[in-house]
């Protein structure tokens, strides 16, 4: 799987966030699709909107959900690959 390490990613202008209870939800503007964010999704999306990379972004999942580092990064992983599929989250050279 893809670790997604060097690459810079931002989220995509199409895109609205509103935290809910337990996690997130996304509208993307362009297509008018919503997204429902678990808490873990919920923390991988900000922190990206933050300009963390996915190295960072997986060591404070491992950190604050009491998980291991492998684990972490694989979530992370299939977490960014599920937003670029669904076109809310851009890598930096696509901008």
């Amino acid at each position: 799987m893809d670790d997604n390490r060097g690459v810079a990613y931002r989220t995509s202008p199409d895109t609205a966030c509103a935290a809910v209870p337990g996690g997130a939800v996304i509208i993307h503007l362009g297509t008018n699709r919503y997204f429902s964010l678990n808490a873990t999704a919920a923390v991988v999306w900000g922190r990206l909107d933050a300009g963390d990379d996915a190295s960072t972004i997986a060591a404070a999942l491992a950190r604050d959900f009491k998980i291991d580092d492998v684990t972490a990064r694989e979530a992370v992983a299939r977490t960014i690959a599920q937003f670029e599929e669904a076109g809310l989250l851009l890598r930096t050279a696509d901008m």
